[in-house]
């Protein structure tokens, strides 16, 4: 690309919960750019005004509603302007952990059994033989999220992931490792394993320096690991992803491996799980952007 002028648009940050993990991706993203040697702009957020630029390409670092579950998307393809990642149906969709969990469940892939519902709040509690989780099903980063070891605390748990949407997952609890298997181009990148220092891997696990440990390669049998690494190309695969993707497990004792979601836009600052599994390959960061 040198010689050449390239224009580069990245969006990050906006109103969603995500928007400091949103900025730091972005401040990394415009700064391998600089390093690139393209013409870059940063902007905190969509604005109109993008659209009339001449940018040749648009860097989305946003996280969350609207940056992740396909508005963004979908505005900038009716622009015809290029950017990175899934088309905007298939950010919808990928949003949509109950979307992806019936995908998955009907190609055979395990999911956590689940059930969802919606601000009615109508359910039987006779239907929970299983330690829950609630999470919102339109959410990432663990935002509204909460493992319940009582029923009893159900109902304060679910009023607290409707604050973020319309509708909440109840999940099974799977007992096990945390692990997150990325998706660059048609090959899995190496399995990185989570290790919080805390019992669950929390928004705070997730983005305070020193509260996890990460292993990668996880330390996974290869027969094992080429299984999850296929699964996760598969559910890539089946939500129509494109580009890149980062898909989420939990490893039980018996070594079944339980989907939980999958990231049209995973975390891109220097020390997110994508960029760490890519540097696994021998990719720096730049090479990656």
């Amino acid at each position: 690309s040198k010689g050449v002028s390239i224009n580069i648009g990245v969006i990050y940050g906006g109103d969603s919960s995500e928007r400091e993990v949103s900025i730091n991706s972005g401040r990394a993203i415009i700064h391998a750019c600089e390093k690139l040697g393209y013409n870059v702009q940063g902007f905190d957020g969509f604005d109109e005004s993008i659209l009339n630029q001449k940018f040749d390409f648009i860097f989305l670092a946003l996280h969350g509603t609207f940056g992740e579950d396909g508005s963004v998307q979908k505005i900038l393809e009716n622009h015809k302007i290029c950017y990175n990642g899934s088309s905007s149906l298939s950010s919808e969709h990928c949003f949509d952990k109950n979307f992806t969990k019936i995908l998955a469940k009907e190609n055979n892939i395990l999911t956590p059994r689940w059930l969802l519902i919606d601000n009615n709040k109508i359910f039987n509690v006779a239907d929970i033989d299983f330690t829950p989780v609630v999470k919102p099903n339109k959410e990432g980063s663990t935002i509204g999220f909460s493992l319940i070891d009582r029923l009893s605390s159900l109902d304060s748990a679910i009023d607290k992931s409707l604050e973020y949407g319309d509708d909440v997952l109840i999940e099974k609890y799977i007992d096990g490792k945390e692990i997150t298997v990325s998706v660059f181009g048609d090959k899995a990148l190496p399995i990185v394993e989570i290790k919080p220092h805390s019992s669950i891997y929390d928004y705070k696990s997730k983005y305070t320096k020193g509260e996890s440990d990460y292993v990668c390669p996880a330390e996974i049998d290869d027969l094992l690991s080429k299984e999850i690494k296929n699964t996760a190309l598969k559910i890539h695969r089946l939500l129509g992803c494109q580009v890149y993707s980062r898909v989420d497990f939990r490893l039980d004792k018996d070594n079944k491996f339980w989907l939980l979601e999958i990231n049209t836009l995973p975390g891109m600052t220097e020390t997110s799980l994508f960029p760490m599994a890519a540097k696994a390959v021998g990719l720096s960061f730049e090479d990656l952007i």
